[in-house]
């Protein structure tokens, strides 16, 4: 294959002096839904949305791993849901899916777990009834869950031979404490060591009707859906309420948590804040203090410790929202002999934020960046219904996809100063490293008191 030239420097062609101004972000305009409740009390939301001869469906419970109350139960369960029901096995439920044109996966976080299908349109009915079968009657035989503990286990060993996988997890604890949102990922022994009993129990705790929220967009006719939807899950048992987690409190900031990795060659740098959920007045603002921060592009911690001091390939800072609060994390992986350095300059971008201005430039482009993905989100059946369906989880409705753009252009810079200062401010962020701590403990010392954690026991600061 012969490649293409590509221009440096004094090559490159120059950019066209008449191109024209790009204008503002747009509104979205949704097709309006039809919001029902079927009879077991699932809350429903339909929008005709025929792009396509399909349909999308997403079917949200409170299955998260936060509401497990046996360790790697939630893991398995999501894992488990589509090996099989009582009426049919795992692959002739694969085979009855494929003749329909269907496909259902199964995806999970702290707080829910979501079944997500779709289908050609002509097969509407069969796709939920499938669905109701795989909800209502799950079988979760013996020999699929014993090969997802072998697997799962495996993936979980992988992962915590990496690096970042500590820090998430210490920088999870440090921000929660002893709320479930806090809690570590399961061990590969209790992966290995839960039962049937336990998958079946969270399951008949979690998949209440009532506790369960529907979506279905595509090319449909709303009302006739709704007596689909009424038709197939009819059996569903509606007595259980739905679950909720206990409120949110962020523990305080408290030094430095360093997490001995001896032989690694690289230092995680990660700090970590909690702040409130989806719908706060502060969440807008905090989005694009964020953006700015280290979304990507020309952020500040791309400019400050890539650009100007070439401490690390790729920083970044970012949202992870639960139903509960928001978790903010920023970070980068750095050369260890420069650990100390770059976690001062990720500090002072923080303090930056916290204290100085914002510019026009700088808000400009990080408002145009989260309308604009908003808007890409929502260009297919799939990224309306999965939209819509986080919207809904987040008490929120198809008004917060339309006035998203306009509200993030009501941001001002004093208001992402102030949220900055209320939430992100170096006194009040977590700061976990994963690197060798003989080689950088003294390192990181002077920006605050150190704590070294070593197979999973904590330690004191060390000497110097």
């Amino acid at each position: 294959m012969t490649s293409l030239p590509v221009p440096t420097g004094g090559d490159r062609p120059p950019l066209p002096a008449d191109l024209p101004a790009i204008g503002p972000v747009p509104d979205l305009r949704l097709r309006r839904p039809v919001r029902t409740q079927l009879e077991g009390g699932t809350r429903t939301t339909i929008v005709a949305h025929a792009t396509v001869p399909r349909l999308e469906l997403r079917l949200a419970v409170p299955a998260g791993s936060a509401h497990a109350s046996v360790p790697g139960s939630a893991e398995l369960l999501s894992h488990t849901l589509l090996a099989g029901t009582r009426v049919r096995d795992g692959a002739t439920l694969a085979q009855d899916l494929q003749m329909i044109g269907a496909d259902l996966h199964v995806s999970q976080d702290g707080d829910v777990l979501v079944l997500s299908g779709s289908v050609l349109s002509e097969h509407e009915q069969e796709l939920y009834e499938l669905v109701a079968e795989v909800v209502t009657g799950p079988a979760f035989p013996a020999d699929e869950l014993q090969l997802e503990r072998g697997r799962i286990a495996e993936q979980l060993r992988m992962a915590r031979a990496a690096p970042h996988f500590p820090a998430q997890e210490v920088a999870r604890a440090a921000v929660y404490g002893p709320h479930p949102y806090g809690a570590a990922t399961p061990t590969e022994s209790q992966i290995r060591r839960c039962g049937a009993a336990a998958i079946r129990s969270l399951h008949r705790a979690t998949f209440g009707a009532r506790a369960a929220q529907l979506t279905v967009v595509g090319d449909v006719d709303p009302r006739r859906t709704a007596r689909r939807l009424s038709r197939a899950f009819a059996a569903w048992d509606g007595r259980r309420g739905s679950w909720r987690l206990p409120p949110v409190h962020h523990r305080p900031a408290a030094g430095i948590t360093l997490v001995d990795r001896p032989e690694a060659v690289q230092t995680v740098c990660i700090v970590a804040a909690g702040a409130p959920p989806v719908g706060h007045p502060d969440h807008l603002p905090l989005l694009l203090a964020t953006a700015i921060l280290g979304g990507g592009g020309p952020s500040r911690l791309m400019l400050n410790i890539r650009e100007r001091h070439g401490y690390t390939y790729n920083p970044f800072a970012m949202t992870d929202s639960h139903l509960g609060d928001t978790l903010l994390l920023a970070g980068a992986d750095v050369r260890c002999e420069v650990t100390g350095p770059a976690l001062t300059e990720i500090l002072y971008e923080l303090g930056r934020l916290a204290t100085g201005e914002v510019t026009a430039a700088e808000l400009e482009g990080a408002q145009r960046y989260l309308a604009g993905t908003r808007v890409i989100a929502v260009q297919t059946q799939a990224g309306v219904a999965g939209s819509l369906a986080s919207a809904a989880l987040h008490g929120q409705d198809h008004r917060y996809l339309e006035t998203f753009a306009r509200r993030v252009r009501a941001v001002t810079a004093r208001d992402v100063r102030a949220v900055a200062a209320r939430y992100l401010a170096p006194r009040s962020v977590h700061v976990i490293l994963v690197g060798p701590a003989e080689r950088i403990a003294r390192e990181v010392a002077p920006l605050g008191v150190v704590t070294v954690r070593r197979s999973g026991a904590r330690r004191g600061r060390p000497p110097g």
